[in-house]
């Protein structure tokens, strides 16, 4: 599951994609490999929710990533699953409350 959360998290940011294809987390797309899935576009639908209320509606998180400041979660409630990450508070410009960016990848909202 920890590897699922390292795709997503190239789908999610450029930056971090480059990071999981250096460390070889999964093959690459297009190579020439019995194991080379092709890209397929993903939709990931910005939720307004936030990380807090997702958990309150029944979310469990079932994997988690720390990329720098951030950690990413899956989250899932009955086959739905979402991305979510979460920023811790930064007293270096006054933003004292964690804050959470969350998505929908399949079809649940």
């Amino acid at each position: 599951m920890i590897r699922y959360t390292a795709l997503i998290l190239a789908l999610a940011a450029p930056g971090i994609a480059q990071a999981a294809e250096t460390t070889g987390v999964l093959p690459e797309s297009g190579v020439k490999s019995p194991y080379s899935a092709p890209a397929v576009p993903t939709t990931m639908k910005p939720l307004a929710a936030s990380l807090a209320s997702l958990l309150d509606q029944g979310y469990a998180i079932t994997t988690t990533t720390q990329t720098g400041p951030e950690l990413v979660l899956t989250l899932s409630q009955r086959g739905h699953v979402v991305l979510c990450a979460l920023t811790p508070p930064d007293l270096r410009n006054d933003q004292n409350i964690p804050t959470s960016r969350c998505w929908a990848l399949n079809a649940a909202h």
